[in-house]
């Protein structure tokens, strides 16, 4: 790809279409996927893919804090010449994420694979090391405004597992072969992109960090990309976990509506953070009446949103569910005001990362993820407990933010 042709799509305004574009096709595809396993594999079976998938997510919802502060760093220029910094980036966190799956599996594996711990889990270590060259790779597209690139990386991620998974459940070749069908893509992805894309991504990607600054910005994005992941991929974990004592109609019930309804706020914002990050930091002066309009107009959307969940929602989930599931109303509300607060995160967050305010950028996540966790453990009820943990987090985490964009800025890692 050539720098005029990987610029057109900014020059058309096309970037935004082809990024959710291809978060809509990578997203039909995750959901046909879960949904079909599960007519090819026995309960017990599916109990370990599900979970299987539940812990590949988490970790690539951390990694991608790489994609992050790449994405940052990166600059289109005619000398290029920051690639080779780049790629010695992914391999350290590559062999960092390997190693810290190998070393921590003993103490979870065993319970969750059982005797397909071995085999699994060294499916999940390619896995890292496949999703941390995506990363890398995805957030240098970000940097020179390669939109095509990027939505290419997105669907041959998904198209691939899609191929891998499908033949691995048809030919019926097992838990472990799905396992190893779901982690080998994201290799067979950057491999493929890299050969398409490469040649440009090294004759224009310039960086403005070493190799060292790299490493300790990047401690903060994926500390926060971690903290990100808790509060989202391992939401129903968490539920599971403080509530396993509790009503488990009322647990089933809160995990499926939470799963149906925060997603469509959710999702794209959280597809949209690198494209984010490259429009506050090429458009500095205008970041925070940005922030302020889109924000505004988010909160806007969820309040008609969860206005409309309180006489929809239960009626959808009835007729799609039988009554199997039930809920109040007004906790419908409640969730999807809990879903726009957590998208108005992955707005300020950006934003704070794009003018270089990596523990800014981190506090907030940290701090908001901590509140859920911790707001979970209250001693009351367990419906206004989510609800409570599910609303005070992103609150937190958005004054947070809010409060470090209006000081004025001190320094690269304010």
């Amino acid at each position: 790809m050539s720098e005029n042709s990987a610029a057109a799509p900014e020059r058309s305004g096309g970037g935004l279409a082809y990024i959710l574009g291809a978060t809509a096709v990578a997203g039909g595809i995750g959901y046909i996927i879960q949904a079909a396993v599960p007519a090819f594999v026995d309960q017990a079976q599916y109990v370990v893919f599900s979970v299987f998938w539940s812990i590949v997510y988490l970790v690539v919802s951390g990694l991608s804090g790489i994609q992050q502060e790449a994405t940052r760093a990166s600059r289109s220029t005619a000398q290029g010449g920051g690639w080779g910094v780049l790629a010695r980036f992914a391999v350290i966190y590559a062999a960092i994420a390997a190693v810290v799956v190998a070393a921590t599996a003993m103490l979870w594996a065993p319970d969750v694979f059982g005797a397909d711990t071995v085999p699994l889990v060294a499916a999940l270590a390619v896995a890292a090391v496949g999703y941390a060259f995506v990363a890398a790779i995805s957030g240098a597209l970000y940097g020179v405004k390669d939109w095509r690139g990027v939505a290419g990386m997105t669907v041959a991620d998904a198209g691939v597992r899609l191929l891998t998974v499908g033949a691995a459940v048809l030919l019926g070749a097992g838990l472990i072969a799905i396992g190893w069908a779901v982690a080998v893509p994201f290799s067979l992805a950057a491999l493929l992109i890299w050969l398409i894309a490469g040649r440009g991504i090294r004759s224009r990607l310039a960086l403005d960090a070493d190799l060292p600054t790299l490493l300790r910005h990047s401690l903060h994005t994926v500390g926060a990309a971690i903290a990100t992941g808790i509060m989202i991929s391992g939401l129903p974990f968490l539920l599971g976990v403080t509530s396993a004592r509790d009503d488990a109609a009322l647990l089933a019930s809160l995990i499926l509506v939470i799963t149906l309804t925060r997603a469509p706020l959710v999702i794209p914002l959280l597809a949209l953070q690198s494209y984010l990050v490259v429009t506050f930091r090429d458009a500095a002066e205008q970041v925070r009446r940005r922030v302020l309009v889109w924000g505004s107009g988010l909160l806007g959307a969820t309040v008609v949103l969860s206005a409309l969940a309180v006489v929809v929602g239960p009626w959808v989930v009835s007729l799609l569910y039988g009554g199997r599931y039930e809920l109040p109303a007004p906790a419908y509300a409640a969730i999807v005001a809990s879903a726009g607060l957590t998208g108005l995160l992955c707005i300020t967050g950006p934003a704070a990362l794009a003018g270089g305010r990596h523990r800014l950028y981190l506090a907030s996540w940290i701090a908001a993820s901590a509140v859920t966790v911790a707001s979970l453990f209250l001693p009351v009820p367990e419906l206004p407990r989510v609800l409570t943990a599910l609303l005070a987090g992103p609150v937190v985490g958005v004054v947070v933010h809010a409060t470090g964009l209006l000081r004025p800025r001190v320094s690269l890692s304010a």
